[in-house]
C-alpha cells in the first residue's frame, strides 16, 4: 500500500509489519544542513520509502531521494541545477550483536528503536549524494585565465640572477 505523501516519522518495525510505502515531496524548509550547502532556497525534494522483513525477520527500509538542488559552480562560480539522487537499504538491527554481524557482511545497518525522523534521513542522504566541488556537467570556463605568455615565477628568475 502507497500513500501519496511523507509523513514527518516513520516507525520501521509497525511499517514492516504493515509492510508499508511513502512517496512524495518534502518541504526543504527545515532542512537547515541541505539549506547551507545550496545556494538558494527554491529547491525541490521527493523521497520514497519501502518496508519490508527479511527472511530472518528484520524490518527493512528501501529508499530514495530525488533533488534539484541550486549550487554555486566551483569552477566558473555561476549557478546551476544540481540533480541530486540518493538510493539506499537499510536493516534495522535487532541487537547490538546482530548489528556487528550484519555490518560485517557489508549490509547497512541502523539499530534503532523508536520513530525515525523523515526528514533528517532524506537530507543525509542527499548530502552524501553531493559532489565534494559542484561543477557544471557540461562544461564552463574558469573565473581567472592565467595571462598569456605570463610564467608565474618569472620574477623569481630575476632573484636568482642576484
Amino acid at each position: 500500500m502507497e500513500s501519496g505523501f511523507l509523513p514527518k516519522s516513520i516507525d520501521p518495525e509497525r511499517a514492516a509489519d504493515q509492510g508499508l510505502e511513502f512517496a512524495g515531496a518534502l518541504d526543504p524548509a527545515p532542512l537547515a544542513r541541505l539549506r547551507e550547502v545550496a545556494a538558494d532556497d527554491a529547491a525541490t525534494i521527493s523521497g520514497r520509502f519501502a518496508f519490508h522483513r527479511d527472511e530472518e525477520g528484520r524490518a527493512v527500509m528501501e529508499g530514495s531521494a530525488e533533488a534539484s538542488l541550486p549550487l554555486i559552480c566551483q569552477r566558473c562560480a555561476d549557478l546551476f541545477l544540481f540533480e541530486a539522487r540518493a538510493v539506499w537499504r537499510r536493516v534495522f538491527a535487532l541487537s547490538e550483536a546482530d548489528e556487528r554481524g550484519l555490518a560485517e557482511k557489508g549490509l547497512d545497518v541502523c539499530y534503532h528503536n523508536g520513530p525515525l525522523d523523515v526528514a533528517e534521513l532524506v537530507e543525509e542522504e542527499l548530502i552524501l549524494a553531493l559532489p565534494m566541488a559542484p561543477r557544471h556537467p557540461e562544461g564552463c570556463e574558469p573565473i581567472q585565465r592565467p595571462a598569456a605568455g605570463a610564467h608565474p615565477f618569472a620574477g623569481l628568475a630575476e632573484l636568482l640572477k642576484r
